[in-house]
């Protein structure tokens, strides 16, 4: 009974004590920094989307040689409108309105760099070897990107020639349209030159690595540009991670991820949410703007191509526009073209091997309602 009771008196003698610190306490006059400052971590399972997503999405460039010249005009005096019939078509228009335009010398080539994004849809060794070309193929790497981050490669009129050269205007007298996205030229804007391009290789580059030095070639296999889709080959390189088609529609309010090379630096991985689908915007540029998904991310120039997954890793859309409101992008102005659409053309061009395919390293089990990777 003595023990218990001296117990009992220990308690309540360290429990005044601590009272007592606690109505003592003063303020130091340092406060104490900690030697470690520990950062909170997303959850493991987001860790490794995280880094899936990254591992099949790769920057995409297209190099080309820019040659432009100037164009000087003079306002012609009433009655000096000359009736010459060497004048081009563009000319008589010109002197028609009372204008006249001298153009100056081309100017050196200039090397220009068209960047957009993409991902890896497709990676591995054939089952039987293949001679094309005659060049052994192993196995392949497809991905895809944008029609417009390419479109100099494979429709020659969006280059220009020396001879019908392609007029450059002056920023004020440039307009974008937001339905559908694009950029209009203002009625009767003069241009301040001319330029046309060059391109030395019909192949892009692949940049999958923010360090990477070496080069990675990529021929253009198969374009739409309605759904403005690009699909690219490199040629015996297989097993790299690739990306899987959900095979269901985005739908409203799903958390997705994207990944890409906004304003041409590789890499961000953005998070958002899908705000709205079947936004159909009419048809602008030849790319029809139609059945588009919007998400809530930050858009950007660059991400053109760029995968849409959710939040399982699984690829349901690929970026191709942004939202622009007097000359600055939206905030939440992605759009993107519904994988469903994507998949058919994939499949309808011969490469359903590309969608009917098992996830990449990963298996996909059911437990309840919720879809876990294993």
């Amino acid at each position: 009974m003595k023990r218990i009771l001296l117990i009992i008196v220990a308690v309540l003698l360290l429990s005044c004590t601590v009272f007592a610190q606690t109505l003592n306490y003063t303020e130091p006059e340092t406060m104490p920094v900690s030697s470690e400052v520990m950062t909170p971590q997303p959850p493991v399972a987001d860790v490794e989307i995280l880094d899936f997503v990254r591992s099949c999405s790769v920057q995409v460039v297209v190099r080309v040689k820019r040659i432009y010249r100037t164009l000087n005009w003079y306002k012609l005096s009433e009655g000096s409108k000359l009736d010459d019939t060497f004048l081009s078509d563009e000319e008589k228009r010109w002197y028609e309105m009372g204008y006249k335009y001298e153009t100056g010398k081309w100017e050196e080539p200039e090397d220009w760099l068209i960047s957009g994004s993409g991902v890896i849809v497709y990676s591995r060794k054939y089952d039987i070897p293949m001679i094309i070309d005659n060049e052994m193929i192993y196995g392949e790497t497809l991905g895809i990107t944008n029609w417009h981050v390419v479109e100099q490669l494979v429709r020659y009129e969006s280059r220009g020639t020396a001879y019908k050269p392609l007029n450059v205007y002056a920023e004020q007298d440039m307009k974008t349209s937001i339905y559908p996205p694009g950029v209009e030229i203002k009625k009767d804007a003069r241009p301040i030159g001319q330029s046309y391009f060059k391109v030395e290789t019909e192949c892009v580059y692949i940049k999958h690595d923010e360090k990477q030095l070496y080069q990675i070639r990529a021929e253009i296999v198969a374009v739409d540009a309605a759904i403005d889709v690009a699909v690219f080959r490199i040629k015996n390189v297989f097993g790299l991670p690739y990306a899987v088609w959900r095979g269901t529609p985005p739908k409203v309010g799903e958390a997705v991820w994207i990944c890409g090379a906004p304003l041409a630096l590789p890499f961000s991985i953005d998070r958002g949410y899908v705000n709205q689908v079947g936004l159909n915007l009419g048809e602008g540029y030849g790319i029809v703007w139609d059945d588009q998904i919007k998400l809530d991310i930050a858009a950007a120039p660059g991400s053109s191509g760029s995968g849409i997954f959710d939040i399982y890793g699984n690829l349901i859309a690929q970026e191709h526009g942004v939202l622009v409101y007097n000359g600055n992008y939206i905030s939440g102005g992605h759009l993107a073209t519904n994988g469903m659409s994507i998949r058919e053309f994939l499949i309808w061009h011969g490469f359903a091997y590309t969608v009917l395919q098992d996830p990449y390293g990963k298996a996909f089990v059911t437990s309840g309602n919720v879809k876990l990777l294993k």
